[in-house]
């Protein structure tokens, strides 16, 4: 791919919609020819996730537990699927056995298999990859990464059908929602969020719908924390609680209020 097409993909989509900025961040890096080793397996930290662009569901405490008992009694699972991107190695596939591999902390080793293809194809290939394996995409978790790929802007309808599991009449209903929410689109990461928006009832939410939106939010706040901070923050709790006083500022008094709610039930009682 040419430079013209990473400049149309940074101009098509908003800035501040991650999956997009990290496409073009790939599809840059591909377009430099390096020769990398490939080694048949890789250390925990030399494999990069981008859980924004290339997970298409959410996480199974119960299906990492279960990898996680599996790699403990035989050293391995299957390998992980990743994008060769200069030296970089980008998960694909494989977030689940990740996480049970960093848990049970012991293997030296990750074995992998690298995909062969644009960063592009690979985007499709997650989802794929997913809907292919035992623990399969909810309904809701299908139409939501088939959503991504509708506002990412670079596949047929088809090809997101394919790789989401849904229909082609979906993906072209997705696509008018995109087109009536213009840039606004961006700012729902859920489909059943821009539908209504773009049905103009985004205002009259249930208390039900209030909640699912306000969970997805903070969602999305936890994973940017997360991919920035790492485990920093709750490794060294005085250090996070002082960043928050000074990002929070006068705020901070109705952030405390809030959070005496997400308290284990033992902790109520004692000062904040």
């Amino acid at each position: 791919m040419d430079g013209d097409m990473t400049a149309a993909i940074q101009e098509t989509n908003d800035s501040l919609f991650e999956p997009a900025r990290l496409l073009a961040e790939l599809v840059s890096a591909t377009e430099v020819e390096q020769q990398c080793a490939r080694p048949a397996e890789l250390a925990l930290d030399e494999i990069t996730l981008m859980p924004e662009l290339f997970q298409p569901r959410e996480i199974s405490e119960k299906h990492i537990g279960d990898l996680a008992r599996t790699i403990q009694n035989f050293g391995k699972v299957e390998p992980v699927t990743v994008l060769p991107v200069g030296p970089k190695a980008v998960l694909v596939d494989g977030h689940h056995r990740m996480e049970a591999y960093r848990r049970v902390g012991t293997v030296v080793g990750i074995p992998v298999r690298y995909f062969q293809g644009t960063p592009q194809e690979a985007v499709l290939e997650a989802g794929r990859a997913n809907s292919q394996v035992k623990l399969p995409m909810a309904s809701r978790e299908r139409q939501d990464y088939a959503w991504r790929l509708v506002q990412l802007d670079q596949h047929s309808k088809a090809e997101i059908a394919k790789a989401a599991g849904v229909s082609v009449a979906q993906v072209g209903n997705m696509r008018g929602v995109r087109k009536r929410l213009g840039q606004d689109a961006f700012n729902y990461p859920s489909w059943w969020r821009a539908r209504e928006a773009a049905e103009g009832s985004a205002e009259e939410m249930s208390d039900g719908d209030r909640e699912q939106w306000k969970e997805e939010l903070a969602q999305r706040f936890a994973d940017r924390l997360a991919k920035e901070f790492s485990t920093s923050m709750a490794k060294h709790p005085e250090v996070a609680a002082m960043a928050l006083a000074t990002y929070f500022g006068r705020k901070l008094p109705e952030v405390v209020a809030e959070l005496r709610d997400f308290l284990p039930e033992d902790d109520e009682q004692s000062e904040f």
